[in-house]
């Protein structure tokens, strides 16, 4: 690891945080899991202090400009990311995997550093505890275990128990992460604090993507068999 030099942010206002930002093309939600590769030399660098810091970075989806190379603009939403795994490869690259953990707000940005850094302030979910969540958790459930188990079935795997998690937004994120959508549409529901409103969004989204799956598994079986499969 390097050497430790000045005080690597400036000293965020009372209420916020000072976070390293990395711009990624890809939405990050509390509780997944990104593997990273990293070579750019300032991303190496930003990688290393968090490691010597035990301190979480912000995942950012990209709003304009590119992930390699220049400065791209991020959108104000993103989620802290704890780093929980490091493995060194060649050329000095390293391989991370990191933890989703809270969401943030962008407030101001900062380039004093060769990454960007943050002043972001953390946010929480809403309606977790409201009487109706249990409900549209149960429905949202429902749907992204058929969702899931129609997936393996056209993959050819075995049907299995899907262990969800147990609390609405907790679920509400599982979800978000595993359905496979535009970055945009992720970055919808990544920024809806609402757990009531992200379930009834994921709900609108699984209803013609487990039809269309159901489909497909259909038309898959009728060309290995020669019949019109039955789905359990």
């Amino acid at each position: 690891m390097e050497a430790r030099g000045p005080a690597l942010h400036p000293p965020a206002r009372a209420g916020m945080d000072t976070l390293p930002l990395f711009p990624l093309n890809t939405v990050l939600f509390p509780g997944a899991t990104l593997p990273l590769q990293i070579f750019e030399p300032r991303y190496l660098t930003m990688v290393r202090r968090c490691v010597d810091g035990q301190a979480p970075f912000g995942v950012v989806l990209i709003r304009s400009g590119k992930e390699v190379g220049g400065n791209a603009e991020p959108y104000e939403v993103g989620t802290t990311a704890r780093i929980v795994e490091v493995k060194r490869l060649g050329s000095g690259r390293l391989h991370i995997i990191a933890r989703g953990m809270q969401r943030f707000r962008i407030v101001s940005t900062s380039q004093d550093q060769p990454y960007l850094t943050g002043e972001v302030e953390l946010l929480s979910d809403r309606d977790d505890d409201s009487p109706l969540a249990a409900g549209a958790m149960d429905r949202a459930a429902t749907l992204f275990r058929e969702y899931t188990q129609a997936g393996l079935a056209i993959n050819g795997e075995w049907s299995r128990e899907i262990a969800l998690p147990a609390r609405p937004g907790a679920l509400a994120d599982f979800v978000a992460s595993r359905l496979e959508l535009e970055a945009a549409t992720h970055q919808r529901l990544l920024e809806e604090l609402s757990v009531l409103r992200r379930l009834a969004i994921e709900r609108r989204l699984l209803e013609p993507a487990v039809q269309a799956r159901v489909y497909q598994l259909e038309g898959a079986r009728r060309a290995r068999y020669g019949a019109f499969g039955v789905w359990n």
